[in-house]
């Protein structure tokens, strides 16, 4: 998944060497609520990579031949994205920026290449969101539509052209 979407975004396939900082992404994703206030900061931390541990281990065992890359500009990681290719779907598992890099349109970009990547494929384009978060309202502005709720996520899906 080694792709150029503009001059400085870059997207190359993730390896070991990435996961030190896939997880102090993770970390800077978790909103006030969820960290845990009441912990000193070494706990917190060590909390913190039990849950990204647990979670990369979930993908891997729903998402066996997911695609993770890091997400860089000009050439520094700024983020992560996760994707199952499937043969009825692209899956999106986990998309993820560092908040310096938030509100720059950069998410924008990388989402409307997936969506070109689905109308190519003839495939709809599906993830799962937190009610209410920003993410929720760039997926609704790019044409995602609800399609359900899977516990505490909002199920969204963007169908090619072709498709609907």
């Amino acid at each position: 998944m080694s792709t150029r979407t503009s001059r400085t975004i870059e997207m190359r396939p993730a390896d070991r060497a990435d996961q030190a900082f896939m997880e102090q992404l993770f970390a800077s994703t978790r909103s006030a609520d969820q960290r845990m206030d009441a912990c000193d900061a070494r706990t917190e931390a060590l909390l913190m990579a039990l849950q990204f541990r647990s979670r990369q281990a979930q993908l891997h065992m729903l998402h066996p031949y997911a695609e993770v890359a890091i997400i860089a500009e000009c050439e520094r990681p700024i983020g992560a994205l996760h994707v199952h290719y499937g043969s009825d779907e692209i899956r999106i598992l986990d998309f993820s920026l560092l908040p310096a890099s938030r509100n720059r349109g950069i998410g924008l970009g990388l989402l409307r290449s997936l969506q070109a990547q689905g109308v190519r494929m003839r495939v709809p384009v599906r993830l799962e969101v937190l009610p209410g978060s920003r993410a929720q309202r760039l997926f609704q502005r790019c044409g995602f539509t609800l399609n359900g709720a899977n516990g505490l996520y909002l199920c969204m899906e963007w169908q090619p052209p072709l498709l609907t």
